[in-house]
């Protein structure tokens, strides 16, 4: 019983919130993000690097790869470019929360009443020792992976009338902040507020009190529902720790920044010191608000503040941890981009260089160091940087813009035919990219199929999207790190977790009734015929189901498709999805009859209005998944057009470049031509009669040491 207890709690809790905080947003695709709530707690990701780099000088060719750009958003994600501010993915706005916390401990004691009843209920008292050996396998069932049933066995103990003389004991102030841990990470963000909650009461230093603080500051960056979490740490009082008010005020500044009340933000953020260890993101974010309100000075300042040792205060790297070398690299990369908008070039240059070998951010650094060095004219130090980064071979989101930006390299140092090689081999690569994606993004039934085959992780080739297989490999991969694509996909990926979840608690519910109505009952191996179980004819029905999309896809792309034959793929499809969603919920006929036969009417009936509203909960989580999914698609869609624009604009680039390149040829061999018929001997020329120039690296030259007669030359006479 205790883990029939343990599943529906688990799927009572994490099941209702989560299907609020997955349901679809209120933005509209394509909306600029200004917060993402799956971000990791206290990292600046709505406004990473100064993200945004401030607008770039129009000059070539770096005003054209980044003069539409908003500042840039240097994540492993490949952004848009300012044009394709859409690219960023829309913020998450979960279903607004009441406000209040609810434990929803109601069912657990409808559970302990109807137990009691049966006198299965635990009556041996509890003790401080018996809640200190629990909470050891407990933390470890948390550590390794298995938080459900965590979650179960803390229930089970904590919601019992025989836990409150410890509730407010070491032990029992343990248990409530690891139940309300745990709901949090799962996503019931109300019941974990409501065991929170419980700990802010008594010394604001006592050590839970601290640990509960800080569990609501992170759930709320995480759960897009700042105002609420902010108005739940109203409890704690102005004596609290400075780390602590701290963290509060951080979540206060991300609050109004939100609101789009930047001096409030700035205000909130002044506020966290340098014990916390949001110290490095706040000061961080204060800089990037000043540099959008078009103070470079104190921006930079503020950056400086971060990205400089020497004026960091030295606690605060001890305090901030891990995070706070993150957003260093972070503060760099806006101090560079600060100084390249106002043409500080060697000082950009530094700044880049003070980006450390094992950063994330190496691959943004030098090809904005690059770009600056081009802008300087230093074209031999552009050369360099450009070459430590394709020495570097991984992958990063400025790939394309860094081949053009080294075949520009070329074109300005009169390379010309080792430019045009590049530039064409750049169009060789992206325009059947460019092409597929404009094709795609038109076609729902393509774009539906790619989405699928790029969820379940399959070769994008084996879509049958009518293009060359690595042109499809290479639309799946960018699909993939496109940011609002990811971020709708996680969300489908956590409900397709959940429904599993109830699907899993409604069998156990079956069980445990039919266990109830006949304890000694054992259960065969096999109650029916193979493959007659509900599981199974569900699987059966899914293969079908994928089986009718394949058909419906080959009529679709097929020129001489019966429309009639079509409609009726699609009806048999809306048949069969119809039955799968029926089985999942379908109560078994063992579970049906043990429910009518059984005598026990409490237990019983907690157990039957548990399942049917595990059942209800599943039918809402199938309706929130075709809305997640559908978004999914839309982003999708979007990606896809701004890849478009983005190629389109490239290529344009790249084939004036190689306009540029004929031209330059053209124009080099005018001088040369103008330079024989003045008697000049091109460099070229005159470097192939020295020696040195055709020995290997294994060979040395000795130059001759005699008596040089100049009149023996032929045909050198008159030579400069």
């Amino acid at each position: 019983m205790r883990r029939v207890l343990a599943v529906f709690v688990t799927l009572a809790f994490s099941g209702v919130a989560s299907m609020s905080a997955l349901a679809q947003p209120k933005g509209k695709p394509g909306k600029a993000a200004t917060d993402n709530p799956y971000a990791e707690p206290g990292k600046p990701e709505e406004k990473q690097a100064v993200e945004r780099k401030p607008a770039e000088p129009k000059k070539e060719p770096k005003a054209d790869a980044k003069k539409d750009e908003k500042p840039a958003e240097p994540t492993a994600d490949k952004k848009p470019d300012g044009e394709e501010a859409a690219a960023e993915a829309p913020r998450d706005e979960a279903a607004p929360s009441s406000g209040k916390a609810d434990t929803r401990s109601d069912g657990m004691k409808a559970y302990q009443k109807a137990l009691e009843k049966r006198k299965l209920s635990a009556t041996a008292p509890l003790s401080a020792q018996r809640l200190r050996d629990e909470l050891g396998p407990i933390e470890e069932k948390l550590a390794n992976g298995r938080r459900d049933e965590a979650i179960g066995d803390l229930v089970y103990f904590v919601e019992q009338p025989r836990f409150e003389p410890f509730a407010n004991g070491p032990e029992g102030r343990a248990m409530l902040f690891l139940l309300g841990d745990a709901l949090g990470r799962a996503g019931a963000y109300e019941p974990a507020r409501g065991y929170l909650q419980r700990l802010l009461s008594g010394d604001s230093k006592e050590t839970n009190y601290r640990r509960a603080a800080r569990t609501l500051v992170e759930l709320g960056l995480e759960s897009d529902q700042l105002e609420v979490f902010l108005k739940d740490l109203e409890k704690v009082p102005a004596s609290a720790p400075e780390e602590l008010r701290g963290d509060i005020a951080y979540l206060k500044g991300r609050a109004l920044e939100r609101r789009k009340d930047r001096s409030g933000a700035l205000a909130a953020y002044a506020a966290v010191s340098p014990k916390s260890r949001f110290w490095a993101q706040a000061t961080y974010l204060s800089g990037v608000i000043e540099v959008e309100r078009g103070q470079l000075k104190k921006g930079e300042n503020l950056f400086c503040k971060v990205a400089d040792p020497k004026r960091t205060p030295k606690k605060a790297p001890l305090f901030g941890g891990s995070d706070f070398f993150r957003v260093r690299d972070l503060a760099r990369l806006g101090l560079g981009r600060v100084a390249h908008e106002q043409y500080r070039f060697d000082d950009a240059r530094y700044y880049y260089y003070l980006v450390p070998k094992d950063s994330d951010r190496l691959p943004e650094a030098l090809y904005e160091a690059s770009t600056t060095r081009y802008e300087a004219k230093d074209y031999e130090g552009a050369r360099e940087l450009m070459g430590e980064l394709r020495a570097m071979k991984v992958n990063h989101p400025y790939e394309d813009e860094a081949w053009l930006m080294d075949a520009y390299i070329d074109l300005a140092t009169c390379k010309f035919f080792r430019a045009d090689a590049k530039l064409r081999e750049f169009l060789k690569r992206y325009d059947p990219v460019r092409d597929a994606a404009r094709r795609i993004s038109k076609d729902d039934t393509a774009v539906k199929r790619m989405v699928e085959t790029v969820r379940e992780g399959s070769d994008p080739a084996a879509a049958n999207l009518g293009i060359d297989a690595g042109v499809a490999r290479t639309l799946g991969a960018l699909m993939r790190i496109d940011s609002g694509y990811g971020t709708a996909s996680r969300r489908l990926g956590q409900l397709d977790v959940q429904l599993s979840g109830l699907r899993g608690a409604m069998g156990d519910l079956d069980e445990a009734a039919r266990k109830l109505a006949t304890p000694k009952e054992v259960r065969p191996q096999a109650a029916g015929p193979i493959g007659d179980a509900i599981p199974d004819k569900i699987d059966r029905i899914d293969a079908q189901i994928a089986e009718v999309r394949r058909l419906m896809r080959e009529a679709e792309r097929s020129s001489s498709a019966n429309k009639t034959q079509l409609e009726d793929l699609k009806k048999q499809l809306e048949a069969l999805e119809i039955r799968a969603r029926a089985g999942r919920t379908a109560i078994t006929p063992a579970a049906a009859a043990a429910m009518k036969a059984t005598t026990d009417v409490d237990l019983m009936g907690v157990i039957q209005k548990d399942r049917e509203r595990a059942a209800a909960l599943h039918q809402e989580a199938s309706k929130t998944r075709e809305k997640v999914e559908a978004q999914q698609i839309a982003l999708a869609k979007d990606a896809l057009v701004r890849l478009d624009r983005r190629l389109s604009r490239l290529l344009r680039r790249a084939r004036l470049g190689r306009i540029e390149t004929v031209l330059g040829e053209k124009r080099s061999l005018e001088v040369e031509i103008e330079a024989l018929s003045q008697g000049l001997l091109p460099q070229t020329v005159v470097d192939s009669l020295k020696a040195e120039r055709w020995l290997a690296d294994d060979e040395e030259y000795w130059p001759f040491d005699g008596e040089d007669w100049e009149d023996e030359y032929v045909g050198g006479e008159g030579l400069r």
